[in-house]
C-alpha cells in the first residue's frame, strides 16, 4: 500500500466535499481520459518528478506512474487518498507514487520536489473560492517547481455560453450500476454568481439497494472561475513567465467557443 504523508495543520479546516463519496467519484470520472495524453506528452518533454494537485483517487496519477514517471499526488481528502493508495497498490505502481494529504496553497511542502511538472487538472484551482487563495496556490506552485519546470492548469473557459449552460435547475446527471447490482443516481443544481465569479454546486447521490431501499448523500461546494486576463496577471504576480493559453487538450487555439482554458507557464528563476 502506498503510504500517505500526514497532513498536519495544512489540511485543517478544509472542506472535503467528497469525504463520503470516493467510490461514486471513481464511477463518474474513471472513464474520462481526454487529458491524459497532454500530461504524458509534457512529462516526456520536461521530465519528472511530477506533482498533481487535487489528485483524488488517482485517475491521472496511475497512467503517469505506469509510464515510468515519479509522481506525487496531493489532496485534502483522506478518503480519496485512501482510494488512490488501494488502486495504485493493486496495479503494482506503489514504487512510482507518493501521496500527500494537504492543501494546495502549501503544495511546495509536498515530498518529492522540486518538480519538473506541476499539474492542476479538471478545475482543481477553481476549488479555491477566493482570489487571494488562488494567488497563494500559484505562488506555492512556483516555489514547488524546478527552474526548468512547467505548470499546467486545466480550467473551465467562463464564456457566457458555458456559464449559462450550467444553470439548468435540478438535473439528473448520471446513473451507474455497482458490481453488487445497486444503482446510484446523481442529481445536481448549479448557480452562477458573476459578481463573485462563483459557481455554487449542490449534488445529491441516491443509492438504491436491491430491495428498493434508497439512501441519499448530499454534498456541495463552490468554485471560482477565472478569465484569461486574470489568469495571465496572476501568473505574472506569482513569478511565472512565458505562459501559453490554449482552448483544449489538443492545444488548439483559445477562442470564444473554447470549452477549456488550458495554461502552461514557466517559473521565473529569479523569483524562486
Amino acid at each position: 500500500m502506498v503510504p500517505i504523508a500526514p497532513n498536519g495543520p495544512q489540511g485543517a479546516g478544509k472542506h472535503d466535499a467528497y469525504a463520503a463519496l470516493p467510490e461514486v467519484y471513481d464511477l463518474e470520472h474513471a472513464a474520462f481520459a481526454e487529458d491524459i495524453p497532454l500530461y504524458l506528452n509534457f512529462a516526456e518533454a520536461i521530465g519528472d518528478p511530477i506533482l498533481e494537485l487535487g489528485c483524488g483517487t488517482g485517475r491521472v496519477l496511475a497512467p503517469l506512474a505506469a509510464a515510468g514517471f515519479r509522481v506525487t499526488g496531493l489532496d485534502v481528502s483522506r478518503p480519496m487518498l485512501d482510494g488512490a493508495a488501494a488502486m495504485l497498490a493493486a496495479e503494482g505502481l506503489d514504487a512510482q507514487v507518493r501521496l500527500h494529504a494537504g492543501s494546495m496553497d502549501r503544495c511546495d511542502e509536498a515530498p518529492g520536489g522540486p518538480f519538473g511538472v506541476v499539474l492542476a487538472p479538471l478545475n482543481a484551482l477553481m476549488h479555491e473560492t477566493t482570489l487571494a487563495g488562488q494567488r497563494a496556490i500559484l505562488e506555492a506552485c512556483c516555489r514547488a517547481l524546478d527552474p526548468r519546470g512547467q505548470l499546467i492548469l486545466d480550467l473551465l473557459n467562463p464564456s457566457p455560453e458555458n456559464l449559462r449552460a450550467l444553470e439548468q435547475g435540478m438535473v439528473h446527471e448520471g446513473s451507474w450500476t455497482l458490481a453488487s447490482g445497486e444503482r446510484i443516481d446523481k442529481f445536481g443544481s448549479r448557480r452562477v454568481r458573476p459578481a463573485e465569479q462563483l459557481i455554487e454546486t449542490e449534488l445529491w447521490y441516491d443509492r438504491i439497494a436491491l430491495d428498493g431501499t434508497l439512501r441519499r448523500t448530499r454534498t456541495g461546494f463552490g468554485m471560482r472561475y477565472l478569465h484569461r486576463a486574470e489568469v495571465e496577471l496572476l501568473l505574472e504576480l506569482c513569478g511565472f513567465r512565458e505562459w501559453e493559453i490554449y482552448g483544449g487538450y489538443e492545444l488548439e487555439p483559445y477562442d470564444d467557443g473554447s470549452e477549456r482554458l488550458i495554461v502552461t507557464a514557466d517559473p521565473t528563476p529569479s523569483r524562486r
